[in-house]
């Protein structure tokens, strides 16, 4: 693949020049490949502010005065800067090179103002429950106001919904979704790596946040990949990606419960303090129980475990509210890293688990992000772990053959 541009960083590490990134020049490690997992080394020479660094004046807010003068209006004091986010691996798909890039990361045209009119919130937030629509359509609208990497965010999601409603138009709309979002980012750490957090920026902060993550889910659930190994690696990638944006959840939340983002937060905190009820993930539990873990390792899966037995309950309570489709979305990023890790190991007992998610996938495909994403991860499984395994993947074949597509 042909290298994207970038601002070159004279100071960066080895391993985000060798990968032509904008480095964020944390030592000692930087936050890009901490995100990523990778390898970090600087060579050799004198640290940045070593010698006439520490008088660098700070760089004006890309998003004008208005982000920095509120900082001390607010009730918390402020915080640290937001954590920035990579512009690579699953986010990085059109070389800046092609025409194409070029055509669509131009000055703003009536394609982008398309991709606006046709933004329908509802589409790409169906969980969001409709006594609090209004006040979602409030914060949105100030967000893309206030902040224009979430702006241009919401135009790269509106792009990605296009890509599958108008398939004749889908080759353009993926390439403004992917282009748009790389801008996004890109402007997103200019931000932050100038401002610090506050009672005003972090709720824009926390929307871009939450509009990237649900960016990143249709592209891993539209993979089809005849090498199931090859899922589950980008399954892996697409969590360690959104380690980053829970970052940001972490590092914002003093500030988002004095904001207009309250509400919201303490309404996605109630899912995952909810008490399990069903007993459909009782046999996982058995599964793992006995799959020689060590302690840890066991509390990490009977957490993510717990966390599915919820969505379970509220895929299937009897008031259908809104709010089910919440474990669509945070299931695989809310799980502990213990749990990933063996996805890792490809640990069977675990990809087990990943065909009782795709249980709520397959009642969830009326959501344009999911489709056929369900019967395509139970069929997989089963395909995969082979015979031996099909009495533990009883319960998803079987949803699959009473309810199919």
């Amino acid at each position: 693949m042909l290298r994207r541009s970038h601002k070159k960083s004279r100071a960066g590490c080895l391993e985000c020049k060798r990968r032509h990134v904008k480095c964020d020049e944390q030592r000692p490690k930087c936050i890009i490949c901490t995100l990523s997992e990778r390898p970090c080394s600087y060579p050799p020479g004198p640290p940045p502010g070593a010698v006439g660094d520490q008088q660098r004046p700070v760089a004006p807010s890309p998003e004008g005065s208005s982000t920095t003068s509120h900082t001390s209006q607010g009730n918390s004091p402020p915080g640290t800067n937001a954590p920035n986010l990579p512009v690579s691996g699953e986010l990085q798909g059109i070389a800046a090179e092609t025409p194409l890039y070029r055509a669509v990361t131009a000055e703003v045209n009536l394609d982008h103002l398309e991709l606006m009119v046709k933004f329908n919130i509802i589409e790409h937030f169906p969980d969001v429950e409709g006594e609090m629509l209004q006040a979602a359509t409030d914060l949105h609208n100030a967000a893309m106001l206030q902040a224009p990497y979430y702006a241009i965010e919401i135009l790269a999601l509106s792009a990605r919904r296009l890509a599958v409603s108008e398939p004749d138009r889908a080759e353009k709309f993926m390439a403004f979704s992917v282009s748009l979002q790389t801008k996004a980012i890109q402007l997103y750490n200019n931000v932050v790596s100038t401002v610090k957090l506050d009672n005003v920026n972090s709720s824009p902060i926390m929307q871009f946040a939450s509009a990237l993550g649900r960016h990143l889910l249709p592209d891993l659930w539209a993979r089809r990949d005849d090498d199931f190994n090859v899922y589950l690696d980008h399954y892996v990638e697409f969590v360690k990606i959104h380690t980053g944006i829970k970052l940001i959840t972490h590092a914002a939340w003093p500030f988002l419960l004095d904001s207009g983002m309250k509400t919201f937060m303490l309404w996605a905190a109630q899912f995952h303090l909810a008490t399990p009820i069903g007993s459909e993930c009782e046999p996982l539990h058995l599964l793992l129980a006995n799959a020689g873990l060590d302690a840890v390792t066991l509390e990490a899966s009977r957490t993510a475990l717990r966390t599915l037995q919820i969505g379970f309950d509220m895929m299937q309570a009897k008031e259908r509210r809104p709010s089910r489709y919440l474990v669509i979305y945070s299931w695989s990023v809310a799980a502990p890293p213990e749990w990933t890790e063996l996805l890792v190991q490809r640990r069977p007992e675990a990809i087990v688990v990943l065909a009782y998610f795709g249980v709520i996938l397959h009642w969830s495909r009326n959501i344009w992000a999911v489709g056929e994403a369900g019967s395509y991860l139970i069929n997989s499984v089963a395909r995969h772990l082979g015979p031996d395994w099909e009495p533990y993947l009883a319960y998803p074949l079987s949803v699959l053959s009473a309810d199919p597509l």
